[in-house]
This record gives C-alpha cells, sequence and structure tokens, in this order.
C-alpha cells in the first residue's frame, strides 16, 4: 500500500490491483466508457465495457495494474501488460471464448447497431494492435479514472507507479490507445511525454489515436 499526500488528498492510497476489485473495475469502466464520460445510459448490459477493456487484466498472467482508493473504495485503475502480442494470445486462449459463448453474434443488424451490439462484435472480432506500434512499444496500459479525482495529480501518481513496475519488469516502451473524441484523455497522455503514434479511422466512429512512451531499463 502507498500513500501518497502533498497535492493529493491524503486519504487516497494506490496499491496494485488484485482480482477482488473485479467489481469496482467494470463499475469505473461504465461510468467513464463514454469517451472518459458516464456510458450507464448507453449500454444494457453495465459490464460489457469492462469484459473488454478491464477485467481481463486481474484475471491473466504477465499484467501490471494499480488502483487507488479512498476508505477501501476505488476510484481509478491503471491496468496494462508488459508485452501486447502475448496478452492478445491469452485473450483468445482464456478470455474471449467463454464471452463469445454468452454473447452470441448479434448477426445482420437492421440500422445502427446499438452501443451494446458494437461491443459484442468486437468481442467476436476482437481488435489486433498494429505492427507498426507494436514493434517500437510492445507493452500497453490503460487508465480510467472516477471524475472526483480527475485533475488532481492521481492520473500522473498512478502512471508513475506503472512505469516504474514496467521499468522494472524489463519494458522499454508502451503504448495507449485514447478515443479521438477524447481531447481531454489525449491531452493528458501527451502531456506526460506520450507522442502521437498513429491514427485509425473507423466507421461509424471518430477513430483511434495511438500514442507511446518509451520507458527504458534500469
Amino acid at each position: 500500500m502507498v500513500r501518497i499526500s502533498g497535492s493529493l488528498d491524503d486519504d487516497l492510497e494506490f496499491r496494485p490491483a488484485v482480482r477482488s476489485d473485479l467489481d469496482a473495475v467494470y463499475e469505473i469502466s461504465l461510468l467513464t466508457g463514454n469517451a472518459g464520460r458516464d456510458a450507464t445510459s448507453l449500454y444494457v448490459d453495465p459490464k460489457l465495457m469492462g469484459h473488454i477493456y478491464a477485467a481481463p487484466y486481474l484475471i491473466l498472467d504477465r499484467t501490471i495494474g494499480y488502483v487507488v482508493e479512498n476508505q477501501k473504495q476505488v476510484l481509478g485503475f491503471v491496468l496494462g501488460a508488459a508485452n501486447t502480442r502475448d496478452f492478445e494470445a491469452q485473450l483468445e486462449d482464456r478470455w474471449w471464448p467463454k464471452l463469445r459463448r454468452d454473447y452470441p453474434w448479434p448477426g445482420k443488424v437492421q440500422g445502427e447497431m446499438t452501443a451494446d451490439q458494437k461491443r459484442i462484435c468486437m468481442i467476436h472480432r476482437s481488435d489486433v494492435v498494429p505492427e507498426r506500434v507494436i514493434q517500437a512499444f510492445p507493452a500497453h496500459l490503460h487508465m480510467n479514472l472516477l471524475p472526483e479525482i480527475q485533475g488532481k495529480g492521481v492520473g500522473t501518481a498512478l502512471l508513475n507507479l506503472w512505469v516504474d513496475a514496467a521499468r522494472n519488469a524489463s519494458v522499454s516502451a508502451a503504448h495507449v490507445r485514447v478515443n479521438a473524441k477524447n481531447t481531454s484523455g489525449l491531452a493528458f497522455w501527451k502531456s506526460r511525454k506520450f507522442q502521437p503514434l498513429l491514427t485509425q479511422k473507423s466507421k461509424g466512429s471518430a477513430g483511434t489515436i495511438w500514442c507511446g512512451l518509451k520507458i527504458g531499463v534500469l
């Protein structure tokens, strides 16, 4: 357990993420799932965002994760993996198969797909990080913070913990993916020395911006 004071609220504590954080991680994923804003009204199934973007980091191997909490309530997290290709392989072997059984392929949809249907399609046709990104930035991470702790230095503290752990695991560089609509998120990563690497456009969305950071190994 790490307590960080100064510019941060003295009641905030930082610790490694564990499997028992799953419920909190699912909830935070939904509350920040609309380009950083609350996505509760968009989804019928409140767990879809967490299934895709957060929960597997608490289940699979060789991941790096931390949470920030206040009086045992988790308010944010940073989760990632030292080797993205290895993590993708674990998803295909141990994570996606059950979800694909639980969430059947929606088939041909009349009109525009719902938010739930879009995420279910992602479960069946999971994204693969572009090789151009992986070659130079093989690790990756995600970060989600509830609004009440944003803009208080919490994200920087979580990021520093993650980078230190990644460096100790011989990670030389890491990437993040940012929804192009999430301008505040992109500003955060750029202010922490993540450099935009690649922009991917996709039908029906604003697209993805990939950003990378050279970490260096001790």
